[in-house]
């Protein structure tokens, strides 16, 4: 039992006022907290283990990050843009202005107290002289917060300071996946480049060798003819590769905080960039390393404190204001007892005419709740349809590589024989030969686009199961527990 003892000497109306305003204090820490908002907890079914994951999955298991690729060029650039991303600084902003609201709403529970100061001059008929009065005095005011509206109001800035970092985190991984993407591509771009800028100069080569049996007649103008067309084909493939290559560039400029007229560019081959192996993890775990479900589930702590807040606006608040300070005629006595003066006041409001607009607002929130309830729910789903979705890709892209490297493999032979048949006499149809190089140079550029193709679906993957980020282990949204609650089901 809580017991309040008042000893003042303050006669008469002050003292009943401070004996009711400790019995409010007394009734606050009592028991009269934040009321339950009576807003639903969700609830949720996580799988043991993904659909498309190989072998079992450990706990322990983490998210690789960008060394795995074996990219000194890689890493150089992603480290570029965690420092200087425009994307990312904003999002640094967002928790400086979140920290800042926090502050705010602390104000809320602290009294606000103001000073003042006058000095007013009054003459008198002649002979009688001037007199001066002097006041200084400090004036306060707080609203005593019973229900919890203002500690709601406070908790729910804390689950958006939260909210507000995990946004920043995602902001990072999302940047970070750009720049690879980006790099893969550029890549990419020089791959196929290379590859058109080699079969050009293989098929020049025939070219030659078919005009000069054309010349000892053992090949007719319409073998020089197709060759020729092959040859201003692949040449005519290479433009636009080139202008894909720069744009590249100059996208990954920006991604890491630079004009294009200042950026530059550092690459490598195209397949000397590794194509890691990503440990998956437990399905439950996905929970604690997607920053997107951590910032959801802050929105939604502040919801529910909101929701709080706005119930607790419906009972009524007492006010309490207060003044004391110092008046006299002469400036030199102005700090004496005898010039002291002080008044205090308290008032109860009780809600009666806006008690329609409160009940509004309390309905309002109650919805914005249950929109980012849905909102936290397709997150979490969405979450795992895009780790299944990257690990079949990722499995699929694999075998893709494997049977294309074949292709690559037999399209070269088949290409080497029919140029040794074209140099010991031309005994070969020239339309075989068009096919035979038209389907290297086909095959070599599908290898390529799907090594590039499987680089980039690991990046995807990466960014499925959280960038290697965590969840902090102080981040006790708004100085409360979880809301949410896993229950583990088989698939």
């Amino acid at each position: 039992m809580l017991r309040v003892f008042v000893r003042d000497r303050v006669p008469g109306p002050a003292r009943r006022l401070r004996i009711a305003c400790a019995a409010a204090v007394a009734a606050c820490l009592a028991g009269c907290t934040i009321l339950d908002p009576n807003v639903p907890t969700p609830e949720f079914d996580v799988p043991n283990l993904y659909i498309n994951q190989k072998g079992a999955a450990s706990s322990t298991a983490t998210p690789y990050d960008f060394v795995a690729f074996r990219s000194k060029y890689l890493n150089e650039l992603v480290a570029l843009g965690r420092g200087f991303n425009f994307d990312v600084g904003a999002a640094i902003a967002r928790i400086q202005e979140a920290e800042a609201q926090v502050r705010v709403a602390e104000q809320q529970l602290i009294p606000s107290i103001t000073t003042s100061g006058t000095g007013a001059s009054q003459s008198f008929a002649p002979g009688r002289g001037r007199s001066t009065t002097v006041t200084a005095a400090l004036s306060g005011s707080y609203t005593l917060d019973i229900w919890g509206q203002y500690r709601s109001l406070l908790f729910s800035a804390k689950a958006e300071e939260w909210n507000a970092s995990f946004a920043a985190a995602l902001t990072t991984i999302t940047t970070d996946a750009s720049i690879a993407t980006t790099y893969f591509q550029t890549l990419g771009a020089q791959e196929q480049i290379d590859i058109a800028k080699r079969n050009l100069a293989a098929a020049q080569a025939i070219l030659k060798a078919i005009k000069d049996q054309f010349a000892q007649g053992t090949k007719n103008g319409i073998d020089v003819a197709q060759q020729e067309t092959l040859v201003a084909n692949v040449a005519a493939t290479i433009p636009p590769l080139e202008r894909n290559l720069q744009q590249y560039k100059y996208a990954l400029a920006v991604l890491v905080g630079q004009a294009p007229e200042f950026f530059r560019y550092k690459g490598e081959k195209l397949f000397s960039v590794a194509v890691p192996v990503m440990p998956s993890g437990l399905p439950s775990d996905l929970l604690c390393r997607r920053p997107d479900i951590a910032s959801a589930e802050a929105q939604l702590s502040a919801a529910k404190f909101n929701v709080s807040s706005a119930r607790a606006a419906m009972f009524p608040s007492i006010q309490l204001t207060g003044q004391g300070g110092f008046q006299s005629a002469a400036l030199a006595s102005l700090f004496q007892p005898q010039s002291a003066f002080y008044n205090m006041a308290a008032g109860l409001v009780q809600p009666i005419t806006n008690e329609y607009g409160l009940q509004a607002q309390l309905d309002l929130q109650k919805a914005t709740y249950g929109e980012l309830l849905q909102t936290y729910r397709k997150t979490i789903f969405s979450a795992f349809q895009n780790i299944e979705s990257a690990l079949i890709a990722y499995k699929k892209d694999a075998q893709q590589e494997r049977l294309q490297q074949e292709a690559v493999t037999s399209a070269r032979r088949a290409f080497e024989l029919s140029g040794q048949q074209l140099k010991v006499g031309g005994i070969i149809d020239v339309t075989t030969l068009l096919q035979v190089q038209q389907t290297l140079f086909v095959a070599e550029i599908a290898h390529a686009q799907i090594r590039l193709t499987r680089l980039q679906g690991a990046v995807s993957l990466y960014q499925a199961l959280g960038g290697g980020w965590y969840k902090p282990g102080g981040a006790g949204i708004a100085e409360v527990a979880s809301v949410i609650e896993v229950k583990a089901k088989t698939p």
